[in-house]
């Protein structure tokens, strides 16, 4: 059975990209982005919106083989994954390995990862919302980046009260922090 992931660089005070959707000031190091890619190593489909969509699809043409070893390595993860894009207005994928949904349906997708040997990743704090919304995600990992923002998109729903337990905490050379959390 595999597990729903949300997976999440953010600012201290909690945004994905400040108010004009920037999100440069997130950018991993290597040992950061080597550490993402084995949260996601076991991932067989990412779940993203949208907008998710129009920023990781450069993934599908990043090659593989340059200087850095963990951008080699994600673009290969990346491409071996399955995608479901949720869009009502996107009327063809320029991704392989890709689907498109009109909507999320949190009972489909729960069915779909019980009878998944793989896990599956959310991405994108609107449609990560829905999810957790409808408490189907099952861990949480956060890499706080040591910068304040002020605005933006926020990485969490505000109107969600759950209850999580802490099951591991990083400390990274370029000052991210790491937090992992589990469903209870």
């Amino acid at each position: 059975m595999g597990k729903l992931i949300y997976t999440a660089i953010t600012s201290l005070d909690g945004y994905v990209a400040d108010k004009n959707e920037n999100f440069d000031w997130a950018m991993p190091s290597e040992e950061v982005h080597a550490f993402v890619n084995d949260i996601v190593r076991n991932v067989g489909t990412s779940l993203i919106g949208r907008k998710m969509y129009e920023i990781m699809k450069v993934w599908d043409d990043i090659p593989t083989d340059g200087d850095s070893e963990a951008m080699n390595d994600y673009a290969k993860i990346w491409r071996t994954s399955r995608k479901i894009i949720y869009s009502a207005s996107l009327s063809d994928l320029t991704i392989a390995n890709a689907t498109i949904e009109r909507s999320f349906n949190p009972n489909s997708v729960k069915k779909i990862i019980a009878e998944s040997a793989k896990d599956f990743d959310i991405g994108g704090p609107h449609l990560a919302s829905e999810a957790i919304k409808a408490n189907i995600v099952d861990v949480y990992h956060q890499i706080i980046v040591p910068v304040i923002i002020g605005d933006g998109n926020h990485w969490l729903p505000k109107d969600v009260k759950l209850n999580l337990e802490l099951t591991d905490v990083r400390k990274f050379e370029n000052g991210f922090v790491y937090l992992q959390y589990r469903k209870v």
